[in-house]
Formats: C-alpha cells, structure tokens, sequence
C-alpha cells in the first residue's frame, strides 16, 4: 500500500462499551492516543507513513450493528476514498498504516463509521507535509518474479516492501497491492492497476477475484521513453523528472523486455518498474526490478 496497510484488526460480537450519550442513536469512534498513534493535526516529511488508531462501538441505545468503515483522504480538493469496508459487527479496533502525501500541502484525513441504520460518526485530522531538500531515498527491489493469471505464482506486487502476493493472500493484503501482471489476447503482457478494467475481466475467481477486494489501489503508470540508466539510479531525482507529467494510465500493455514504467501510487509515492524477463502467456511469469520512493 503503499497508500494503506491493515495493520491489525479486532472484532467483538457483544458490545459493552458505554461511551453513547443517553438517547444517541449514532455509533461512536475514537482514535487511540499515545507513541506511534497519529490522533490529530500534525506536521510530517513527504512520504512518511504514519498509524492511525480507531475504537468504535454500535450505539447502545439502538445497538444497530456497524455496517461500515470508511477513510477518505482530500488533497488538493480532491477528495479519495482509502478504505471502504463492510462490517457487521458491534464494535472493532484497528491499526492503519498510511503513506503521507508525497507532495507538500495539506491533506484532510476523514474516517467514518456507518451501522445498519444508516447513523453515522465521523472523525478527521489534517496532515501538512513538508518537502526536504535534495533527492530522497528509494528502496530497490531486484528481479521480483510475478505469475500471470494461469501461473502458480502470485499476480500482485506490493511497492512498500516488494512482497508478490497470490490468490487468498492477495485478497487479505488489497490495501498494500500496488499493481497486477496478466498475459491478455490482445493486451498480452500487462502490468495493471487493482482498479482497471481489463484486470477486472481477467482476475474474476469467486473467492479471491478483484471483485470480493475491499480496496482496489489506482496506482498510475506512464511508459518511459527517455534513455535511462538503471543502475545509476540511488535516490529518487531520476524518479521525480520521469513522474512529472503523464503518470495516468491504469495499465501498460505489450510489454517487452528492458521497458521501464513510471508509477504513482495512490498514497503518492512514486517509482520505476523494469521489465527483466517475460516467459510463456497466460501461465507464464515476468520477471521486474522496481525502485521507489522510500
């Protein structure tokens, strides 16, 4: 997630929690305070990932079951939605992990939660991020091997540690996955987005297909065309002057090997994806080296 990580979740199927007003109706939610949480308005480098902390528990009035959880980041006056998650339970905590906007400004941070009868709470903070001087550091990720859609191996890549996920395990870690390889009729090899369209079409299986994930990133590429070479690159300048414009598509198609792909992730963080090796179609594999922002 780059954008978002899960980091820990706890459902509880019996409420005992006393917060509600007497005779509110509505649900209520806290951010957990302390070392490590993020609870209120703070100022951060670009990039850094922070944690945020909720409790929220149904209404004990109503006992309305929460329905929803739902993060909405606006920067720029662009409102995006983080996290929508269905729920059905009385009460929850969790941990958030997320990636502070990689440009500086403001971000408004709005988190809400929804039960059964449509009663709401919400809760916000603001984020300034601040820029430092000079290039930043990247992380390198050197010859991932991903699985196109008919291969054993997994299809999803995540930007923030460089894991490749499959099946199942794709699905439970959808808020980190950054991009998907498939191998497609007319498209043939193809690096996508979560949320685009024709990977949409391709990743479809009942349980763990696109469509069951709770968050589906739209993560941005462009195809680089200027020469670049890879193995000068150490810090983030280079990946700064090929994201400055046209990082808009949702997937790059007919991939061929040494293609080099710029990348934006949805929590702002960018990056360059280079095609090692591609083998075999629908059951085959491509091989990537990737460096990102830290």
């Amino acid at each position: 997630m780059s954008g978002l990580v899960i980091a820990g979740m706890m459902f509880f199927s019996s409420c005992s929690d006393d917060t509600t007003t007497p005779g509110d109706i509505h649900p209520s939610m806290n951010f957990v305070g302390g070392a490590g949480y993020v609870s209120g308005d703070a100022q951060m480098n670009i990039g850094t990932v922070f944690t945020v902390g909720l409790n929220a528990f149904s209404s004990t009035e109503s006992n309305a079951k929460l329905s929803k959880l739902t993060i909405t980041r606006i920067f720029d006056n662009k409102p995006f939605v983080l996290l929508d998650s269905n729920l059905n339970v009385t009460q929850f905590s969790i941990d958030v992990n997320i990636d502070a906007n990689a440009k500086a400004g403001t971000e408004n941070f709005v988190f809400t939660i929804t039960d059964k009868d449509n009663q709401s709470r919400e809760l916000s903070f603001i984020i300034t991020t601040v820029d430092v001087s000079g290039p930043g550091p990247i992380n390198t990720f050197s010859m991932k091997i991903m699985g196109a859609q008919g291969s054993s191996t997994g299809s999803s890549f995540a930007s923030i540690d460089g894991s490749v996920y499959g099946g199942a395990e794709a699905k439970t870690n959808a808020a980190k996955v950054d991009w998907l390889y498939f191998y497609g009729a007319s498209n043939l090899a193809t690096i996508a987005a979560p949320d685009d369209a024709d990977a949409a079409a391709v990743f479809t299986n009942a349980t763990y297909g696109l469509q069951t994930w709770s968050v589906l990133n739209s993560t941005r590429f462009k195809r680089v065309t200027d020469a670049i070479d890879w193995d000068a690159i150490t810090d983030d300048a280079v990946i700064v002057a090929q994201t400055a414009s046209g990082v808009d598509q949702t997937k790059i198609n007919n991939l061929d090997i040494t293609d080099i792909l710029a990348f934006q992730t949805v929590g702002g963080k960018k990056g360059l994806i280079r095609v090692e090796e591609i083998t075999g179609t629908t059951a085959g594999t491509i091989t990537i080296s990737v460096k990102v922002q830290q």
